[in-house]
């Protein structure tokens, strides 16, 4: 691996799936001032100029200390693969949100099957060398779930997450304890897209009410239910019991019925 210093001013960082937390990049600055830049930045070449791979906020955080060079390494990536470069590094990070994690994993996928249209469901299977290719190069979902460490349902759950919730209301609960909660993104997920942006503004606005449903409860103006009595809850345990413990119950609550006679006196 051959590290390079290259000038700040030749590197363009725009265009990153993930904005810059400013916070994080002055922790970094203070670490780099004091021991140096530990981990290169990775960027490609892209005429006279480099554009970043990975490293926004090392990067960042030299401008902070105004270096005017930094190292970096090098690599030889076209675009579709200096993004996956880019979301692989994100997607290993363990603070990622659940919101977060399912925008890069869906990221992920439009970019993979841009490099292998091959392994696209519904994509050209019209030769046998295009079959034998996609029994050659994994699915995105297999690829990914090896590379992550995570199940192939995960993605998908993440994935479907992404896409069944509005791009303007994902962009407005960034941040919010609800992009923190992935049962209830998919909750937020269910609903239909006016109202996922009503749930949006509420949670904006009432941080504390902390389930969707709850929210579109409030939302649709319908009571409160009310809590199940004595007699729900009994019935409830009585349905899901088995003849065996339904057999208990009956011999715990006997004694305590009218007219209960135990089998000796019952017998005399």
């Amino acid at each position: 691996m051959n590290i390079e210093q290259i000038a700040i001013a030749d590197i363009d960082a725009d265009e990153r799936l993930r904005e810059i937390d400013l916070e994080a990049a002055d922790f970094i600055a203070a670490s780099m001032a004091e021991y140096g830049l530990r981990q290169p930045i990775e960027v490609r070449k892209s005429g006279k100029r480099y554009k970043l791979i990975a490293g926004g906020h090392r990067l960042a955080a030299a401008k902070k200390l105004e270096w005017a060079d930094i190292p970096a390494v090098v690599l030889k990536a076209n675009e579709l693969e200096a993004q996956l470069l880019e979301i692989d590094e994100n997607l290993f990070r363990r603070e990622l949100s659940p919101l977060d994690r399912s925008t890069f994993l869906a990221k992920r996928k439009e970019v993979y099957e841009a490099l292998h249209p091959e392994t696209k469901h519904g994509g050209d299977r019209k030769t046998d060398q295009v079959l034998n290719l996609e029994n050659l190069i994994a699915s995105f979902a297999e690829s990914t779930a090896e590379r992550l460490g995570i199940s192939k349902q995960t993605i998908a759950r993440s994935v479907a997450r992404y896409k069944n919730i509005m791009p303007d209301v994902r962009q407005k609960i960034v941040g919010t304890w609800l992009a923190d909660s992935g049962s209830q993104l998919d909750e937020l997920a269910k609903q239909e897209p006016d109202m996922q942006r009503q749930i949006a503004g509420f949670v904006i606005q009432w941080p504390g009410v902390r389930k969707v449903s709850e929210i579109v409860r409030q939302l649709a103006g319908r009571p409160k239910p009310t809590p199940p009595g004595v007699i729900e809850k009994v019935a409830g345990i009585w349905r899901k019991a088995s003849p065996a413990e339904r057999k208990q119950i009956i011999e715990f609550f006997a004694p305590h019925l009218p007219g209960y006679q135990p089998e000796e006196r019952a017998a005399a």
